[in-house]
C-alpha cells in the first residue's frame, strides 16, 4: 500500500515552487488538516510504488500461458511463461486506488508497459489487465502513452516532444493542484481569488473538476491541438474534450458515477444543490461510519421515511438505494450504483441492441460541436459497427466549415472510413493531409503505410513503415507489419531482420521471438 503519512505525498507540479516542495511544506503549512487528510485519500493512491502488494498467479486459457507475481520486501515481479518462452519483469509502478483493483506497470527503457495481470480487490485475486480479454497471444506490450496517466497521476514528465517516452521518474503523484488548479501565485500571495475552490464555483466549474476523471462516458473528444493536461481547475471541461453519452446505455460502468447521479431523481430535484462534494471529501476526516455519515445527508432531505418501507429502523441508507454492482465493462469490479434508485430491484431497461448517435454530456462552442459529435458518432459506429451511424458520422463531417474539414483529427477518420470503404487511394490522401499537419505524429504516418499496403503499393508501405519505426521505435505494429509486407515480397531474410530489430529493442518481447522463428 502507499504510505498515508503526508511526508509520502510528493507535490512536483506546484509551478515554480523551489526543490519541488511537499505538500506538507506548501499547502500543508496553511492547510495541515486538509493535507494530512488528502494523503489518506484514495486519490492521493492512485498510482505508487507497489510495496507490500499480494503475489499470485494466473493461467490464461486462449494461449496457454502463466503469469506469476511474486512480491516481497525487495519488490514484485510479474513472470509471463508461455510456447517455450519466459518473459520476467520487476514492476515498477502501480496505477489504481485499489478500490476496484489495481494493474502494474514495467519499464523498459524510456518506456512504460502495462502488465497483462491486474489485482482485483472485489475477489481478493488476479486476473486479466482490462484490454487484454481478447488477446490470444500474452505479452508485455501495450504502450503507455501519457493520456493514459491523465486520472492517476498528477503529472507526466516526457522525454521531448514525444508521448510514450518517459523521464525517471515518469510522474508524480496526484496532488492539490488537480482540484484546486495552478498554486503558484496563490502560495506567493495566498488569497480566496487566486485558487479555484470547487464548493464555491461555478456549478459547471465545480463538477468539470470531479468529471475530469469521473466521466467517462462512451468516447471522450478532445479539441483541435489540445492534450488531456491542458485541462485545469477553474475551466469548464469542454474547453479541452467533449464526453459523449450512448442513448442505449444503462449498464453501471466502472468509471459512471457521475452520470449515474445525474439521472438521480435527487440529484435532478435538488436544483445543482447535490453534487460529487455533497458526500466525497477528499480532505475532510475520515469517517468512523460512513454509512451513518451518507444517511446524515439523506435525511437532510428525507426526514420523514415512509413507515411501509422503513418499518424498522435504518442504520444506513445506501445498502438499500446504492447497492454495489458489478461493473459492465472490466471484469471483478463492483461499484456503487449513483442513480438512487427508489426501488432498487426495478432495473432499467436496456432501449434495444441497435446502437443511436451519442449524446454530448455538454455541447461545445461551435463549429466544434458538430466536429466533436462526427468524431464520436464514428467512435461508437465502429464500436457497434453500425452502417447507420457511420453513414451519419460521414455526414458530419463531410460538412464541416473548410478551417474545420482540414483539422488533423477530422482527416484521419475520413481517412480511415475510405479505408473501410476499401477505396485505399482515397484514404491515402486523407491521411497524407493529416501528415503534413502533424509531420512528427508517428501514428498518421502509419495511418498512411496502411493505406499503401491497401493499394498494393508496398514500395511506399514499406518506405513509411520504415519512417514510423525511426520515429517511434516503440511501435510494435510497424516492425510485424513490415517483416509481412517483406514476407508477402518473399523476402523471408529480410523481414527477419526487421524483427531482429524490434527484439533487439525489447529482448523479452515473447511476440517478437514467436514472429521472428
Amino acid at each position: 500500500m502507499f504510505r498515508s503519512h503526508i511526508n509520502f505525498v510528493v507535490v512536483y507540479v506546484l509551478a515554480g515552487v523551489p526543490g519541488h516542495l511537499h505538500a506538507q511544506q506548501v499547502c500543508g503549512q496553511c492547510h495541515p488538516r486538509e493535507a494530512e487528510n488528502y494523503a489518506r485519500s484514495a486519490m492521493a493512491q492512485s498510482s505508487g510504488n507497489p510495496e507490500g502488494q499480494p503475489g499470485g498467479r494466473l493461467v490464461h486459457k486462449k494461449s496457454g500461458s502463466t503469469i506469476i507475481i511474486r512480491s516481497d520486501a525487495s519488490g514484485m515481479t510479474h513472470t509471463l511463461e508461455e510456447a517455450g518462452l519466459k518473459a520476467k519483469y520487476p514492476v515498477a509502478y502501480y496505477i489504481g486506488a485499489g478500490i476496484v483493483g489495481r494493474s502494474y506497470l514495467v519499464r523498459i527503457g524510456e518506456y512504460l508497459f502495462q502488465s497483462p495481470a491486474s489485482y482485483y480487490t472485489h475477489t481478493n485475486g488476479w486476473d486479466l489487465t482490462p484490454g487484454y480479454e481478447s488477446e490470444r497471444q500474452l505479452d508485455f506490450d501495450h504502450l503507455i502513452v501519457s493520456g493514459c496517466l491523465f486520472c492517476h497521476t498528477g503529472n507526466v514528465a516526457l522525454v521531448g516532444s514525444s508521448t510514450n517516452r518517459y523521464q525517471n521518474p515518469p510522474f508524480t503523484p496526484i496532488s492539490c493542484e488537480r482540484c484546486h488548479g495552478p498554486g503558484t501565485a496563490h502560495i506567493q500571495s495566498p488569497s480566496a481569488h487566486n485558487i479555484v475552490n470547487p464548493a464555491k464555483a461555478d456549478s459547471r466549474v465545480r463538477d468539470s473538476v470531479c468529471e475530469q476523471c469521473h466521466l467517462e462516458g462512451a468516447v471522450r473528444i478532445l479539441n483541435p491541438a489540445k492534450d488531456w493536461w491542458d485541462f485545469r481547475a477553474g475551466q469548464e471541461l469542454e474547453k479541452t474534450f467533449s464526453v459523449y453519452l450512448e442513448n442505449d446505455e444503462n449498464g453501471v460502468k466502472a468509471v459512471s458515477h457521475v452520470e449515474q447521479l445525474a439521472l438521480s431523481k435527487c440529484a435532478r430535484m435538488s436544483g445543482g444543490r447535490l453534487w460529487c462534494g455533497t458526500c466525497h471529501d477528499p480532505h475532510g476526516d475520515a469517517p468512523l461510519d460512513r454509512g451513518r455519515q451518507v444517511k446524515a445527508i439523506c435525511v437532510s432531505c428525507h426526514s420523514q421515511l415512509s413507515a411501509a418501507s422503513h418499518s424498522e429502523p435504518v442504520a444506513e441508507c445506501t445498502s438499500c438505494h446504492m447497492p454495489a454492482r458489478g461493473a459492465t465493462d472490466v471484469v471483478h469490479a463492483a461499484v456503487t450504483d449513483h442513480r438512487i434508485l427508489r426501488r432498487p430491484e426495478l432495473q432499467p431497461k436496456n432501449v434495444g441492441a441497435e446502437a443511436r448517435a451519442p449524446t454530448p454530456w455538454h455541447d461545445p462552442a461551435a463549429p466544434l460541436d458538430q466536429r466533436n459529435l462526427g468524431l464520436a458518432t464514428l467512435a461508437v459506429a465502429r464500436d457497434h459497427q453500425s452502417s447507420p451511424l457511420a453513414r451519419e458520422a460521414v455526414r458530419l463531417l463531410t460538412t464541416l466549415p473548410p478551417e474545420m474539414a482540414e483539422e488533423p483529427e477530422v482527416l484521419k477518420a475520413l481517412g480511415f472510413l475510405w479505408l473501410e470503404q476499401k477505396q485505399p487511394k482515397n484514404a491515402l490522401k486523407f491521411f497524407a493531409a493529416a501528415a503534413r499537419k502533424q509531420p512528427n505524429d508517428a501514428v498518421d504516418v502509419l495511418s498512411e503505410a496502411v493505406a499503401y499496403e491497401a493499394e498494393g503499393d508496398n514500395g511506399d508501405a514499406m518506405k513509411t513503415l520504415e519512417q514510423v519505426i525511426h520515429m517511434d521505435p516503440s511501435m510494435q505494429c510497424a516492425y510485424f507489419e513490415l517483416a509481412r509486407v517483406y514476407a508477402t515480397l518473399r523476402q523471408r531474410s529480410a523481414g527477419e531482420r526487421v524483427l531482429r530489430r524490434y527484439v533487439e529493442l525489447f529482448p523479452q518481447s515473447i511476440k517478437g521471438h514467436l514472429q521472428s522463428e
